[in-house]
C-alpha cells in the first residue's frame, strides 16, 4: 500500500477513534470489482470520510482546487492521487480528462454532482461530469446517499483564501451511508436529464439513511477494526 494513502488511513482512524464517530453503511455488495464512478449528496457535515474503509480501493475524489492548499492537507491530497478542479479556468477540463483515464486504468473515482454544499432539503441542478465520465468511459455510476442527524452537526465559520465561509461538520457521533445499484445512463438522453435522474437516485437513499437514523441500527461499520 502506498505510504501516503497508509498516513491518511490512519490519521482517519485516529480521528474516528478519538471522536468516536462511526457510521451505518448498507449496500456494500452493490460495489462492483473494477472501475466505478461513485456519485454522492454534498450536504454540509455529511462527510465521505468513511468511504475509503468501504471500498476495495483507494478512490480518487474530484475536489475544489483550493482544498489542494491547505498545509499538510494539500500535499496529502495530491500523493494519495486526488484530483483537483479548477472550475471557471483553462484548466477545467484537466480533471474530466484525469478522471477518464483513471476509470480506463480501472480506478473508482468519487465526485459530488452539487459541486457545492447545498443545505439538507434543498435542491440545485446537478453537474454533469458524472453521466459525462460514465458515458465515455463504460463505467458504472454507484449512488449513495449520505445522510447525519442535524442535532450532531456543529455550525461553522471561518475565512478562507480572502472570503467567509460557513457550514456545518460532525465531530461525532453516527452518520449514515446508503449505497445504491450500479446504473448506467443513457447516450440518447440529454446528459443533464440524466444527471437529473441521478440526482433522484442519491436523494432518494439520502431519505432511505433518514428514516433508518431514527430508528436503532445494527449494521455499524467501524473502519477502526477493518483495516
Amino acid at each position: 500500500m502506498d505510504t501516503a494513502v497508509q498516513i491518511v488511513r490512519n490519521i482517519l482512524r485516529t480521528y474516528f477513534f478519538t471522536l468516536h464517530r462511526s457510521v451505518d453503511v448498507r449496500g456494500s455488495e452493490n460495489l462492483p470489482d473494477g472501475p466505478k464512478i461513485i456519485a454522492m449528496n454534498h450536504t454540509p457535515g455529511c462527510d465521505p470520510l468513511y468511504l475509503p474503509f468501504v471500498l476495495k480501493d483507494t478512490p480518487r475524489f474530484l475536489l475544489q482546487d483550493g482544498d489542494f492548499s491547505i498545509p499538510i492537507i494539500g500535499s496529502l491530497l495530491k500523493h494519495t492521487g486526488q484530483i483537483p478542479v479548477y472550475r471557471g479556468t483553462e484548466r477545467a477540463k484537466e480533471a474530466m480528462a484525469q478522471a477518464c483515464d483513471a476509470l480506463r486504468n480501472g480506478a473508482t473515482i468519487a465526485i459530488f454532482p452539487e459541486g457545492r454544499d447545498v443545505e439538507y432539503g434543498t435542491r440545485i441542478p446537478a453537474k454533469t461530469g458524472a453521466v459525462r465520465m460514465a458515458l465515455e468511459t463504460g463505467a458504472p455510476i454507484i449512488p449513495v446517499g449520505l445522510f447525519a442527524p442535524a442535532h450532531l452537526l456543529t455550525p461553522l465559520r471561518f475565512h478562507w483564501q480572502g472570503s467567509e465561509r460557513h457550514g456545518a461538520w460532525q465531530f461525532s457521533g453516527r452518520s449514515y451511508m446508503r449505497i445504491g445499484r450500479p446504473w448506467f445512463p443513457h447516450a440518447a438522453i440529454d446528459t443533464h436529464t440524466e444527471s437529473e435522474e441521478l440526482m433522484n437516485r442519491i436523494y432518494s437513499l439520502v431519505s432511505e439513511a433518514e428514516r433508518d437514523s431514527k430508528c436503532e441500527s445494527h449494521t455499524l461499520l467501524s473502519p477502526i477494526h477493518q483495516w
